[in-house]
């Protein structure tokens, strides 16, 4: 976001006005909702909504850095919204490249305008980020393909109709490759159960199981084409890895200006508490920090518009937005002090969305060991 005192260029009064527009259409609902699940037929009504406010969809940025801009302001009213329609984006924008003629025209504009939701299935049970060792199978029978296995910790998982899901496929000659497969729940019906979490209670975190789902054969891309199907698929997941540190963004955000907000009129020993050295010294961290993982998450953004190799700016950005959100959080609930830690303020919530995000879209850790193999040229990975 621009902070400069000069004349305010179109960008900034196209954000002006979205940022007013989310306040009293938005904010409410992101507080109706914060812990319970946002009622899947308003989904539709909710993304018109967006939409006559100026909040691009999918389909709709002139940018990756625009629209990751106006999802950080969803992001700070209703952060749980922002990750949802996320990844249901995320899935539109895959099928819409790889998906054969006849999904596309059936799945994206339902993706796109909330009468559908996606999700990108790929952690197991027993295996979250180890990729290879991954259970799921896909094994051919006829025009089919028969998916059987568990998915677990799925965005979107429950509230799904359509999944790309990543899974072993087996190919006529016997050999295995990982590859990803579209499921229309429709079509292909798949079991599915929420699983409650710590934060962002609205965004739907789910176990997806699938038992002789029977998936049309032109919905599994065959070998000739699997490589570049699955740079397609890393590179959604590393805009999704964006977007996911765009929600961090957006909290954090939300917890400097209620903690600016609180120490201009808090008063202690006399004084404002913003007044205090301690005080201003957090403010100037939050600040600093919040403004480093925005540069970090629109240079990786800028990077895949570019289509480039960005794995390392994307693993980046994720691990440091989303750490940078639970300590800007923490710090938010020091200067509200006791208060900080009462359901009637909105400093408990942020924390506990933001500590949930350090978890999703692949581990802080896992992004570390990403980036620092990009660095030193020698991997941790076996």
């Amino acid at each position: 976001m621009r902070t400069n005192t000069g004349p305010a260029t179109a960008p900034d009064d196209h954000l002006a006005s979205l940022r007013a527009g989310l306040e009293a259409d938005v904010r409410p609902l992101g507080d109706r909702y914060t812990d319970d699940h946002l009622p899947l037929d308003r989904l539709p009504e909710i993304v018109k909504t967006l939409r006559g406010h100026g909040y691009p969809m999918a389909d709709g940025a002139p940018d990756e850095v625009a629209g990751a801009l106006a999802s950080e302001e969803l992001a700070r009213v209703f952060p749980s919204l922002e990750g949802c329609l996320m990844v249901s984006y995320a899935c539109a924008r895959y099928i819409a490249a790889a998906g054969p003629p006849g999904l596309r025209e059936r799945a994206v504009p339902g993706l796109l305008d909330g009468r559908k939701v996606g999700c990108l299935a790929s952690t197991e049970p027993d295996h979250g980020s180890n990729n290879a060792a991954m259970e799921t199978r896909a094994v051919p029978r006829g025009d089919e393909y028969v998916v059987n296995g568990c998915k677990r910790w799925i965005s979107n998982g429950d509230i799904s109709d359509y999944a790309i899901v990543l899974c072993r496929v087996v190919a006529e000659n016997g050999q295995e490759e990982i590859r990803p497969v579209i499921v229309e729940r429709e079509r292909s019906p798949y079991r599915t159960r929420d699983l409650p979490k710590l934060g962002l209670t609205a965004f739907v975190t789910s176990e997806m199981v699938f038992e002789d789902c029977r998936v049309p054969r032109e919905n599994c891309l065959g070998p000739a084409g699997s490589f570049k199907n699955m740079q397609l698929v890393f590179r959604t997941l590393q805009w999704a890895r964006c977007r996911m540190a765009v929600v961090s963004l957006g909290i954090a955000r939300a917890a400097l200006e209620a903690s600016v907000a609180y120490a201009r009129r808090r008063r202690q020993f006399g004084r404002l508490i913003g007044e205090f050295q301690l005080i201003q010294d957090k403010i100037y961290t939050m600040a600093a920090e919040i403004d480093a993982s925005r540069l970090l998450i629109h240079r990786a953004l800028t990077s895949i518009q570019e289509d480039r190799r960005s794995d390392r700016e994307a693993s980046m950005a994720k691990a440091y937005a989303t750490e940078m959100a639970v300590r800007v959080t923490s710090d938010a609930i020091q200067v509200h002090g006791a208060n900080g830690l009462s359901p009637d303020y909105p400093l408990e919530r942020y924390f506990r969305d933001a500590r949930a995000l350090t978890i999703a879209e692949g581990t802080t850790e896992i992004h570390k060991l990403v980036v620092a193999r990009s660095v030193l040229g020698l991997s941790a990975f076996q």
